[in-house]
């Protein structure tokens, strides 16, 4: 068995545990040295011993001296000594402080012999109980050491205290040795919790940086996959955006009703996959929680309305009601990214239908202050409670989670809505009961200091009567909430298969004031036009200036036919409706519309105005054909320069009016293209600015950041369509 404590343990081979250990042990043998001098110093000054042995006092003190000289050789150059090797700084200052121990324990047993237990040998004996327990804690780790040192200090001083048959004296050797006893087996005790809970830190620390490797490899394969994602997610794009262009030159064409229909199905099929692998690009941002936000003043009503009616044509397909109220209060402009707003609004209609699948789903938007400057918007989606049921978040918010209907993954697009919520520092909440559905979601925007009139109604309306008549719907109160709001008197009637004569004299009298009727059927049911068809057309009935609206979903437009032949001027909205349509729908149908002036220039010589001449940068071959047609059918001249070179080459004798960039994956090329001709243009024509719109199919965040940095004026995102493509090149080129 070793004198002195030997590395046994793995942790206690480990270098770095242990000097932190001996670093500590170091420091605090500095003081104890010192305050030992001091403690003999007042021993000498306060006692006898130096009138009753001087000589014996000389050694003792030089002795003293001496042992912490050598102790301190090993204390005050521990860095240094330390490092030529550890377990030989250990062993030759455990031997060199066990001796300065065994010293001092001389020191103490003198004091009890020559002076017995007078007040300095009281001194000295209480403050070595003190220090010995204060050195415990440092010297525990070492408890064999520990021992040496408390015993080589107190049991000299108790044995003699035992052999001078003083009463005193027993007692102070009794308890002396009891104090020894207790503190080396606590020690051997501490030592044991110490060692085992610097090896439990170090196997944790192994773990953590284990499971940091591991995470580092994980997140550059997840970096690799998302990357790998993003890539074939925008050539997939890149092949739908010309197909579905294809599809929409061929439309144009004349074409049979069924060869039509073949082409409608075919781009809804294309929009799908387009809009899966548009969601799939996004969704790798959300996992990985790269979300740009932009921050820019914006429309926040046209954006909401917007987005739910896009979102509104699937639940259509889908044969869901679908329709929306929003707040009278909403602030009309916002600051904050529109478009991840309109894509949270329809990636959650779109999975709320999917989970719906029939019956009826209404949204509601509002808005509440929470600052001068900052509001709290909010959007609820509600079913009525004849679809699925949702299941548990764990499984809904799963990546490509199924439930188990027909209808395909709803799981990416509640991630996404969730994701974008959370980015915009908002949550997203489901409730399920019998009762349908609920889906809750909160955002922060900003409000924009100079706001708009949304819509101011027409003092016309205030006044006027108009019935009601409905099925069935959650839509239900609130359209007539809009038209309070309007200032109209509403009164609702709802309309049930084999309805009572009091409800059609209700309608023949409000036709025979001339009283504006408004029918709202229930999408599927077809009884309510059936039966108002067959009121109008009775003998009897003059419908002449009867104001008819009819607010219909889907397929109710056909059944709707008869009324409008046989009701002059009698109007169908298809649903979901704007409260500015149907606002204008009102005022049209009843006090007619004043014709707007045009806001088009027409030339007063009767010449018509010259072709634009377009020139479009397109290096991909197989990329040219759709959309150089496009231009062409919209009646522009279009010039294809293969390379920025070629489109500087052509620039000086085209005379062009615009120049698009169809710009690929590489966003970094595209913007480099763009600066090129603007480069070009300060050079030669720096007096006359050409417009550069950027054709896109890539979904990167960054793109619009770089091009615009780069000389860009405008883009648009394939696929192209005319109507959109349209009113670009006309807002930039206008006319003569």
């Amino acid at each position: 068995m070793p004198i002195f404590d030997r590395p046994e343990l793995k942790v206690q081979k480990d270098r770095r545990v242990c000097r932190v250990t001996d670093t500590r042990i170091a420091k605090y043998s500095r003081r104890g040295m010192l305050l030992s001098l001091i403690a003999f110093v007042v021993a000498i000054a306060i006692g006898d011993l130096r009138i009753v042995a001087p000589r014996l006092l000389l050694m003792l003190g030089i002795g003293l001296v001496l042992l912490t000289l050598w102790r301190g050789y090993y204390v005050f150059r521990f860095a240094a000594l330390y490092a030529t090797g550890p377990n030989r700084w250990r062993h030759r200052y455990f031997l060199a402080t066990t001796a300065g121990a065994l010293w001092w324990g001389l020191i103490l047993l003198c004091h009890v012999w020559l002076l017995g237990f007078a007040p300095e040998t009281h001194f000295l004996w209480l403050y070595t109980v003190i220090f010995c327990s204060s050195v415990t804690s440092v010297f525990s780790p070492y408890y064999r050491f520990l021992g040496w040192f408390i015993g080589a200090s107190l049991l000299p001083a108790s044995l003699m205290a035992f052999i001078s048959g003083d009463v005193l004296g027993a007692i102070y050797g009794f308890l002396t040795v009891a104090f020894v006893w207790l503190t080396v087996h606590q020690g051997r005790r501490d030592s044991e919790n110490y060692w085992d809970r610097l090896s439990a830190m170090q196997n944790l620390q192994t773990r953590a940086s284990n499971l940091a490797a591991a995470r580092k490899h994980s997140e550059a394969a997840v970096e690799l996959t998302n990357e790998f994602v993003t890539n074939i997610g925008q050539e997939f794009r890149s092949q739908l955006s010309d197909s579905l262009g294809a599809l929409a030159l061929l439309e144009a064409e004349p074409l049979s009703q069924r060869q039509r229909e073949w082409v409608q199905l075919s781009k809804n099929a294309g929009s799908q996959q387009l809009k899966l692998v548009d969601n799939v690009g996004l969704f790798t941002r959300v996992a990985r929680k790269d979300i740009r936000l932009r921050h820019g003043s914006f429309n926040l009503v046209k954006t909401i309305e917007k987005s739910f009616k896009f979102a509104a044509r699937a639940a259509h397909r889908q044969r869901l009601e679908f329709n929306f109220q929003i707040d009278d209060n909403l602030p009309v402009m916002a600051i904050g990214d529109n478009r991840k707003t309109a894509q949270l609004i329809r990636n959650l209609v779109d999975s709320a239908t999917a989970i719906a699948q029939v019956g009826e789903l209404l949204g509601q938007v509002s808005f509440r202050p929470i600052t001068q400057g900052e509001g709290q918007l909010t959007i609820s989606l509600v079913d009525d409670g004849r679809g699925e049921i949702l299941p548990d978040e764990s499984e809904l918010f799963g990546a490509f989670s199924r439930l188990d209907t027909t209808q395909v993954t709803t799981g990416l697009g509640l991630s996404i809505a969730k994701g974008l919520a959370e980015a915009m520092g908002g949550y997203l909440q489901l409730h399920s009961s019998a009762d349908g559905n609920r889906y809750h979601v909160e955002i922060k925007l900003e409000m924009e200091p100079n706001q708009r009139v949304y819509l101011t109604p027409d003092r016309r309306l205030q006044d006027c009567e108009v019935l009601l008549l409905h099925q069935k719907g959650l839509f239900v109160s609130g359209l007539a909430q809009v038209l309070r709001s309007f200032g109209m008197e509403v009164t609702c009637l709802k309309w049930l298969p084999g309805c009572l004569q009091e409800e059609e004299d209700k309608v023949v009298r409000a036709i025979d004031r001339r009283q504006l009727i408004l029918l709202a059927p229930a999408m599927g049911d077809d009884s309510l036009l059936t039966d108002i068809a067959g009121i109008f057309g009775r003998d009897g009935v003059d419908v002449e200036g009867c104001p008819l609206i009819c607010l219909g979903g889907y397929g109710h437009k056909p059944q709707f036919a008869p009324l409008m032949q046989a009701v002059p001027g009698a109007v169908y909205l298809g649903r979901p409706v704007t409260r500015k349509e149907l606002h204008d729908a009102l005022i049209n149908r009843l006090f007619g519309a004043a014709k707007k002036p045009s806001r088009r220039i027409v030339s007063s010589s009767g010449v018509s105005p010259r072709q634009r001449n377009l020139l479009l940068i397109e290096e991909s071959r197989q990329h040219q054909g759709v959309t150089e047609e496009m231009l062409q059918a919209l009646g522009y001249r279009v010039d294809v320069a293969s390379s920025v070179e070629n489109a500087l080459e052509q620039l000086p004798e085209g005379a062009y009016d615009m120049v698009l960039v169809d710009c690929q994956q590489n966003t970094e090329h595209s913007a480099e293209i763009i600066e090129s001709l603007r480069h070009w243009e300060s050079e030669h024509t720096p007096e006359d600015r050409v417009p550069i719109i950027a054709l896109t199919s890539t979904t990167e965040e960054q793109f619009e950041g770089r091009c615009l940095a780069a000389g860009m004026d405008d883009y648009l995102t394939k696929p192209l369509a005319k109507d959109p493509l349209r009113e670009t090149l006309e807002r930039w080129l206008g006319d003569d």
